[in-house]
């Protein structure tokens, strides 16, 4: 019996000590089963977990209330085995019928994507989606309750990086709004999760990271997001990072688009690769917007593509072919799509909307009278110089819709100081607007541009969107004017 004693306790000993190795193993392999470990930011630069320079590259989804479908772990698995991603991002609005309205459900999908990155072996960022809210201390409270239970939940695992609002727009500003709430939510993570990689939007819907980098947090692992459209965004934002970097501060793109601003238009694959070649020189990383099948010149999927990955070519728009050669490293040919000129300005960018230069005014002829009132037939016919209108119900949840509007100057002179009319069709009525100011009168709308978006070049075009809540249906006005003049509809 003593010896059965004696032989029972070296087995149990034995046990604990297999079992304590075991563990210290598997500890190991699951760090490592990262592309580089416990990501940690050393002065301007992302590094792996030895302090040596990488660059994540990968997909970002588009809203997961609407195309959250495309985001999974088959899908997830082709990105990072056929286009070598080693990033994704979830996409999770706040507003639009988004978290705020449905939060479990987007929670649940938030944590599908985490777990399949996490199974996969890459890094994923998850993305508190401010647009329309522009100011992202309203819904701060919800804000630190959720990055609360995902820090709690992932914290211990080197995939997870925490984007805490995505574009701050309107009158957010980084000292006013915008580091302040960072300055609540962060320790909110940080109780959880130490050492976790957070990044930071900035002022001007992501764009004014040399504004951050002028007064940065004082934590440890914060980067700045800066976001850009090649069709809008040009050489006077990637002098804006270049600043911040040589600051000392560390910029990831978490979202970028072969496009303009609010989309569509392009694609501008030169310009994208201008930017693409930037990054690289800078050892930037950055997330394409994005992984979807929306009819947008953004979208990487055709229509139709699978939800379940394993896409050819055929299943790939131009820009996601462009997005997959240059995140795999191919070479890009040069017949893959034909690229238009991007017109490049400052601008502010929501992921919906393109700015503006001011130069001389274009005035309405003398036979056309502005128009208090828009009606389904115009004043005059517009001709080939008149100024176009693009009306696009871009998100629709039953309720209320998202509205973009591109208005396009098809003129030899700039169009300063201009006022856009016309009437909705039934009982819509304007919640919010970004990029321009709205007014409405029963069914009368007018718009007028804001700032930089104040003046139409010669040519050019200006972007802007508005929320809408409606009961029954919700069709497109019939006639717009532009400073009086009648407008062609695209």
């Amino acid at each position: 019996m003593f010896l059965s004693k004696r032989k029972l306790s070296v087995f149990l000993m034995l046990t604990i000590l297999i079992s304590m190795i075991f563990s210290m193993s598997f500890n190991n392999s699951y760090a490592a089963s990262t592309p580089y470990g416990q990501l940690k930011v050393v002065g301007s630069q992302l590094c792996n977990q030895s302090g040596q320079p990488v660059v994540l590259k990968g997909m970002s989804s588009h809203g997961l209330q609407w195309y959250g479908n495309f985001m999974n772990t088959s899908s997830i698995k082709t990105l990072k085995d056929s286009w070598g991603a080693t990033v994704v991002r979830a996409a999770m609005y706040t507003a639009e019928n988004g978290y705020i309205s449905n939060p479990a459900a987007m929670k649940s999908k938030v944590k599908e994507i985490v777990q399949a990155a996490i199974d996969l072996g890459i890094y994923v960022i998850i993305d508190w989606h401010i647009l329309s809210d522009g100011d992202p201390n309203t819904y701060k409270t919800q804000a630190k309750e959720f990055f609360k239970e995902m820090a709690t939940t992932y914290g211990s695992y080197p995939n997870v990086i925490y984007e805490i609002c995505n574009e701050p727009n309107g009158n957010a500003s980084w000292t006013g709004q915008i580091k302040p709430y960072a300055q609540e939510v962060i320790p909110v993570i940080r109780a959880a999760d130490p050492d976790g990689i957070v990044i930071v939007g900035t002022s001007n819907w992501s764009q004014d990271v040399d504004i951050a980098a002028n007064s940065p947090l004082s934590y440890s692992n914060v980067m700045y997001a800066c976001h850009f459209y090649a069709g809008t965004h040009g050489q006077f934002l990637r002098d804006k990072i270049t600043y911040a970097m040589n600051k000392g501060i560390a910029v990831f793109v978490t979202e970028w688009g072969t496009s303009d601003a609010s989309g569509n238009g392009g694609p501008y694959l030169t310009e994208a690769k201008t930017w693409l070649d930037f990054f690289a020189s800078k050892k930037i990383s950055w997330c394409n917007w994005s992984l979807c099948d929306k009819n947008e010149s953004s979208a990487a999927l055709a229509a139709g593509a699978s939800t379940l990955g394993g896409w050819t070519d055929a299943n790939l728009t131009a820009s996601g072919k462009f997005v997959k050669l240059n995140m795999s490293g191919g070479i890009i040919p040069s017949t893959i799509a034909p690229t238009p000129t991007p017109t490049l300005r400052p601008t502010a960018t929501p992921t919906l909307r393109p700015s503006t230069t001011a130069t001389p005014t274009l005035r309405p002829s003398s036979s056309v009278r502005p128009t208090a009132t828009p009606t389904s037939t115009p004043a005059a016919t517009p001709t080939n110089s008149s100024p176009s209108v693009t009306y696009t119900i871009q998100n629709s949840w039953g309720s209320g819709a998202t509205i973009n509007i591109t208005v396009k100057n098809n003129s030899s002179s700039a169009i300063n100081n201009w006022s856009l009319k016309f009437a909705f069709t039934g009982n819509q009525k304007i919640t919010n607007s970004w990029n321009a100011i709205s007014t409405q009168s029963g069914t009368a709308v007018t718009i007028t541009g804001s700032g930089h978006t104040s003046n139409i070049p010669a040519n050019g075009s200006v972007n802007f969107g508005f929320n809408i809540s409606y009961s029954g249906t919700n069709s497109k006005p019939g006639s717009f004017t532009l400073n009086g003049i009648p407008c062609t509809i695209q």
